[in-house]
């Protein structure tokens, strides 16, 4: 699908995600903002010149955000520093490809381990159950991150 033959496009509610419809299909394809700078390059790029309230802004945003799919019984199970974009200073969290919405019971979500060992909860190590505390314990890496560099 070219550009050009776009007919249909929707705003997402934060302008950032569009909804684009191809006409000689009928599948809808989703848009969004280009991003180029992950949380750990931005760290490693601009740790010395952050102030405490920027990594703050920064640790609150990740925690509101991921507070936010909670609140929605989803889980992201690959929670990393990879994984959320900074672009004018705002976080967004990505990659979705191993979230789950799931009830208050933890669930068991893949049958090998996937993601990034160094922020996963280290039960998944032994049982492959995720649940909201597991990305609760990757958030506990991401704001050691943001606080050390």
């Amino acid at each position: 699908m070219l550009v050009h033959d776009i007919n249909h496009v929707e705003k997402g509610l934060d302008g950032d995600i569009s909804q684009v419809k191809d006409p000689s299909n009928g599948h809808y394809f989703m848009i969004l903002q280009y991003i180029d700078k992950d949380l750990r390059d931005y760290l490693r790029e601009n740790f010395k010149h952050l102030q405490f309230l920027d990594k703050f802004r920064m640790a609150e945003e990740i925690a509101q955000g991921l507070w936010f799919l909670h609140t929605k019984n989803i889980i992201h199970g690959d929670l990393n520093s990879k994984n959320i974009l900074v672009y004018n200073k705002q976080i967004k969290i990505i990659d979705f490809g191993m979230s789950k919405q799931i009830n208050e019971v933890s669930t068991q979500l893949y049958s090998e381990i996937k993601g990034m060992p160094a922020y996963m909860d280290p039960r998944c190590f032994k049982d492959l159950k995720y649940d909201k505390k597991s990305d609760i314990f990757s958030l506990g890496v991401i704001l050691w991150e943001i606080s050390s560099g």
